[in-house]
Formats: structure tokens, C-alpha cells, sequence
């Protein structure tokens, strides 16, 4: 690994250890067992951590800067994705200020655990698209069978994942990619994006393109499919949060980090992936 390679990785993991802390103390928020005392120390301890998880999103967007050095496109929205994270951060540590030194009633606590929860979600999105741009590119390709590999990935769904059904049309004899991981996590993400914008019945249809490389088209399937278990049909599990801001364009620039192109409509109901 490069100087360079290294400084991202270990940003990406501090970054990783302050959202792994703040996921973990939604889990005691969210625990009956868990009462108010226990509850009001652990406060001070998550608060404690903010600082430094802010100070390591800025170190996170110079690494990630370094990394997209040939892409000014795709730092600036990098930039202000993980600034819009920051400030999330400073939203957490108002609300655990405001929780400190006190003992939480019902109302309280479950105010509490719903801005701790709409934080920690949004921040898991920012660390799984910096993951996604920190993912080595390679030229190494491999067959593979989609409805194998999205079987394997829903056993282990993502938390707070939906299963969306689309109807699946692979007009390739060979669907041959360079990195499997990636592409399905594209995938996953322009499902999202379609579905956000109104499309109840998602449908993928990958061919050929013009260059002779795989083309994944996502957009509305004409009618509904039939199940997920054959070729007709595929469950995606898929996080339909709200986007946030500049999400859209930082998933362009992993796309284009990996040599990939992706294009969303105007309207949003279809995008296209080509490899």
C-alpha cells in the first residue's frame, strides 16, 4: 500500500470506531433493560467521542481528496457529504448535552434514541459510500451469476435494509465483471434511487453496450415480477433512507473511481450503469 493508500484506510477506520460507538449506544437506548442511571453515565462517555469523530470526518475528506485527486468533481461533492456528516456529529453532541447530568423519562428517552438513530444511520451511508471509494481498483475480472450473488449478499443484510423485488431481464450469455462487490453495491444504490423517485416495480436489464462491456439499465418494469426465487424476479435488499446531500454525485464519483459510468435520469426513475 501507497503513504497515501494507508492515510485513507486509517481514516475510514476512525471513522468506522465513532460510528461503531454511537450504533452501539443506540442498541442501549433502545433496551428496556437498560435503565435511566446506567443510561445517564453512558451519556458523557458517547458525548466524549464527538470531537474527535468530527475531527477524523475532516481527516477522512483530505484522504478521500488525495484519493480523487484526478476527479475535482468528485472531491467537492465528497467534501460537502462529509461536511453535511460533521454537522451531524455537532447535532448528536446538542442533543447528549442537553440529556447530560439528567435522568430521562419515557418522552426524553425516546427522542433521544430517535435523533441518535437518524444519526447513526445517515453516518453508516457516509462510511459505506467512503468505503466504497477506498476500495482498490482492479483490472482482474470474474464471471458471475447474479441471482448467486445477490442470494449470498441477502444473507447478510444491510440494518435497516428493505427487500425490494425487481424483475431481472440478463440478455448476456456471461455477466463478467472486475469487482463483483462493487458493482452490486452500485446496484443496490440505483435500485434506491429509482425506487425513492416513485418506481413501485423496479426492473434491471443487463446486455451488451456499445463497447462490447456488461450495461446495467435500472428504471420501471412493465408489469410486477413474479417472485425472487427464479430468473423472472430478484429480492435486493435495499436502504431507502432519505438522500443526503450530494449523496447522488458522490455515488458518480465511486462509479467513476472504478472505471465505471453511472447516469441518472432527470426525473430519477432510471439510471444506468455501464461497466
Amino acid at each position: 500500500m501507497t503513504r497515501a493508500a494507508d492515510a485513507l484506510a486509517l481514516a475510514r477506520g476512525d471513522v468506522r470506531d465513532g460510528v461503531a460507538s454511537i450504533e452501539n449506544f443506540l442498541q442501549v437506548l433502545g433496551s428496556r433493560r437498560v435503565g435511566p442511571r446506567m443510561l445517564t453515565r453512558g451519556i458523557p462517555e458517547v458525548l466524549a467521542g464527538c470531537e474527535p469523530l468530527r475531527g477524523s470526518l475532516a481527516t477522512l475528506a483530505d484522504a478521500l481528496a488525495v484519493e480523487l485527486a484526478a476527479d475535482p468533481e468528485g472531491v467537492e461533492a465528497v467534501h460537502s457529504l462529509l461536511t453535511h456528516a460533521a454537522d451531524l456529529v455537532s447535532q448528536l453532541a446538542a442533543a447528549l448535552r442537553g440529556s447530560a447530568g439528567a435522568s430521562l423519562d419515557a418522552r426524553e428517552r425516546l427522542a433521544l434514541e430517535a435523533t441518535v438513530r437518524r444519526v447513526a444511520g445517515d453516518l453508516g451511508t457516509v462510511l459505506r459510500l467512503a468505503d466504497l471509494l477506498g476500495a482498490a481498483v482492479t483490472s482482474e475480472t470474474t464471471t458471475i451469476d447474479l441471482g448467486d450473488a445477490l442470494a449470498q449478499r441477502r444473507a447478510h443484510p444491510r440494518s435497516g435494509a428493505t427487500a425490494i423485488l425487481a424483475a431481472v431481464e440478463v440478455r448476456v450469455s456471461e455477466l463478467t465483471v472486475s469487482d463483483a462487490r462493487l458493482v452490486l453495491d452500485l446496484l443496490e444504490l440505483a435500485v434506491a434511487t429509482v425506487v425513492r423517485a416513485g418506481v413501485a416495480s423496479p426492473r434491471i436489464v443487463i446486455e451488451l453496450g456499445p463497447e462490447g462491456f456488461p450495461l446495467f439499465t435500472i428504471d420501471a418494469a412493465a408489469g410486477k415480477a413474479k417472485d425472487g426465487s427464479g430468473a423472472d424476479g430478484q429480492v435486493l435488499d435495499v436502504v431507502l433512507r432519505a438522500e443526503l446531500p450530494r449523496e447522488a454525485e458522490v455515488i458518480r464519483a465511486v462509479a467513476r473511481h472504478a472505471g465505471m459510468a453511472l447516469t441518472v435520469a432527470a426525473d430519477r426513475r432510471a439510471v444506468t450503469l455501464a461497466l
